[in-house]
């Protein structure tokens, strides 16, 4: 029990600094977990809690940044910034944060109960679920994080086409022959998902952080006083601060949906319900009605992946290549069954989100100090931590290559805005969506596939999310 402690109490503090680093956020933690995952083995549990106490501190702390630097500390907080920020720049800087802790916990704590206690309870319907009705959900995957957030249809389909080629490199799996590994022996076993996240997500934005000014960071007088201001804000426009985390639970349940479009339409909601004020000026309102929204998205964002071994967001797809690492497979149905895992999973994001809180009230001006380093410090060391991580495969420059290519992909992507997280999920969910098309067509006929109502509801809510992006996109191709 002891030990337990002690990695919730290291996995908080450690996401909380992650979080407070300009555009790294909770991806970037998570990677540099990998450097240390030989420890959990004995126990995979205790990595369980120490992986799920960083995501909650992480998601928390992302938006210190946002709002005393004008700069996303994740795109997820980027919402943050619009009355956050302004807050900071009028005096109101302690304010706007205890807004921030009072949101984010308060959300945190609520759709992390709903989400984690009601586990077990998910997992008697997904007994009712076949092949077919998992295949399709695959199908639904791939056009949520390919078409719903693309802004058209030649970068949507870039992203999906180079996610299920990557995710089958290495050997079919009916024959156990080599399939599109180009003769080079070292792709044989596929392409490991740590130099895909790596480059996709870690030096890509790492990369982008050196583009920032470094910021002239507010003087908070009367901390106390002003936390306890945007405590009442909070208390006294409670419904907001609930639709907010609403709005973030439910669009991050679909993969690639969540993230910065959950805060930005909890944000838009907060707006439209107060047409006569002004926001974008520091607003406080405008803050607190997109602030717990991250939180919360963090939550759902995992229940398709524990459910289906459908990651939701980048995150999770790396939660679930470390849970793999220490032997727990998420996905698998009877895992739900398992007591000690969806115990941990709650205590780990409950307990994050309540000290990364308790952190924050102790020690902000620490936290403004450190805002203060200049960035090539932070960088310097997450990089060396990743690259330790990548050599952990092979330890050959082979890995070194595979971590190169992708980082250049990352920074391409980044660029032209081609959806870095449709390439990573796709990439993630392709082995499985080759197997249950697969077994889907050679088990069932026409008759009976048809015949299964849950399969013809997915695809027509897919067909339809796919017609609709058309539509709002006005058959853009540019």
């Amino acid at each position: 029990m002891i030990e337990y402690l002690l990695w919730i109490f290291i996995g908080s503090l450690y996401g909380m600094l992650i979080g407070i680093i300009p555009v790294a956020g909770v991806t970037t933690a998570l990677l540099t977990v990998f450097s240390m995952g030989d420890y959990f083995l004995s126990d995979p549990y205790l990595g369980v809690v120490f992986l799920t106490s960083i995501i909650a501190s992480c998601a928390s702390a992302d938006s210190y940044t946002s709002i005393l630097t004008g700069i996303p500390g994740a795109n997820t907080t980027a919402a943050s910034i619009i009355d956050g920020y302004p807050m900071s720049k009028k005096g109101e800087a302690g304010r706007a944060i205890g807004i921030s802790i009072f949101d984010s916990t308060v959300n945190g704590v609520l759709y992390g109960l709903l989400a984690f206690a009601l586990l077990p309870y998910y997992g008697k319907v997904i007994l009712y679920l076949g092949i077919p009705e998992f295949a399709a959900f695959m199908i639904l995957s791939i056009i949520c994080v390919g078409f719903v957030i693309s802004k058209n249809i030649f970068k949507s389909l870039i992203a999906i086409s180079l996610g299920l080629f990557f995710g089958m490199i290495g050997q079919e799996p009916s024959t156990g022959t080599p399939r599109l590994t180009f003769g080079w022996d070292y792709l044989e076993a596929g392409i490991q998902i740590i130099p895909i996240i790596s480059g996709l997500f870690g030096f890509a934005e790492l990369y982008d952080g050196f583009k920032h000014k470094k910021p002239n960071l507010p003087v908070i007088q009367n901390y106390k006083e002003q936390v306890l201001q945007g405590f009442s804000d909070c208390i006294r426009n409670y419904k907001d601060m609930l639709r907010g985390g609403l709005i973030g639970f439910a669009t991050g349940l679909l993969p690639g949906v969540g993230g910065a479009i959950g805060d930005f339409l909890a944000y838009g909601s907060t707006t439209a319900k107060y047409k006569k004020e002004t926001f974008g000026n520091g607003n406080p309102k405008g803050l607190l009605g997109c602030e717990g929204a991250n939180n919360a998205q963090k939550v759902s964002s995992m229940i398709p992946t524990v459910l289906f071994g459908i990651p939701a967001a980048p995150f999770a797809a790396i939660m679930m290549a470390i849970c793999m690492y220490f032997g727990i497979e998420l996905g698998t149905p009877s895992l739900l069954d398992n007591q000690q895992f969806t115990n941990s999973l709650l205590i780990g994001y409950l307990s994050g989100t309540i000290l990364v809180a308790i952190f924050s009230l102790l020690l902000m001006k620490q936290i403004i100090k450190l805002l203060s380093a200049p960035y090539w410090i932070y960088a310097l060391v997450i990089s060396l931590v990743i690259i330790y991580a990548n050599l952990e495969y092979t330890g050959t420059w082979r890995d070194i290559a595979i971590l190169f290519a992708f980082s250049i992909i990352g920074v391409v992507f980044k660029k032209y805005e081609i959806s870095r997280p449709a390439v990573l999920i796709t990439y993630v969910i392709a082995e499985r969506v080759e197997s249950y098309t697969k077994q889907s067509l050679q088990l069932y006929s026409v008759e009976e596939l048809i015949s299964r109502p849950l399969v013809i509801i997915i695809l027509v809510i897919a067909i339809g999310l796919f017609i609709k992006s058309f539509k709002h996109k006005g058959f853009s191709y540019t």
